[in-house]
């Protein structure tokens, strides 16, 4: 250590200025660890952001399902619908169905049922006389 601090010294009496090899190997290092430990907690907060957002589409298309059902008076027993990406439900499954995008590892509740879900998996809402079942998968 003392040598770095008269090596330092040296180059300062010869006019010139900066860092040396030294000083900037150990920013950099400190800079690694410091990506190292953030990358995996910024990995944790995205899946979570996007389970957020699952769950708020899961429940918007349960509304839009309660809402076919109620309006429905043909409605029977079994009818199934399809969450599509723009929100609405339909009979009909498509391409243009909606994906989950983060995994929900531990319960989620949604619309009073507890359901956990993978990425890229399909809603569907079955409704069987008396009330809607949310299946993911």
């Amino acid at each position: 250590m003392e040598k770095i601090i008269m090596a330092k010294n040296d180059l300062k009496k010869r006019g010139y200025k900066g860092f040396t090899l030294m000083e900037m190997l150990i920013v950099v290092a400190i800079i690694a660890v410091l990506v190292a430990i953030a990358i995996p907690v910024f990995s944790a907060q995205l899946n979570n952001a996007k389970v957020a957002a699952d769950a708020a589409n899961i429940r918007g298309g349960y509304a839009a399902a309660t809402a076919d059902v109620a309006g429905n008076k043909d409605a029977a027993s079994g009818d199934t619908y399809y969450l599509k990406k723009d929100g609405t439900v339909t009979q009909t499954q498509s391409e243009g169905d909606f994906k989950t995008q983060g995994t929900a590892s531990d319960a989620q509740d949604v619309a009073g049922q507890d359901l956990t879900w993978g990425a890229d998996k399909s809603v569907t809402y079955t409704y069987n006389g008396s009330s809607i079942t949310i299946t993911i998968g």
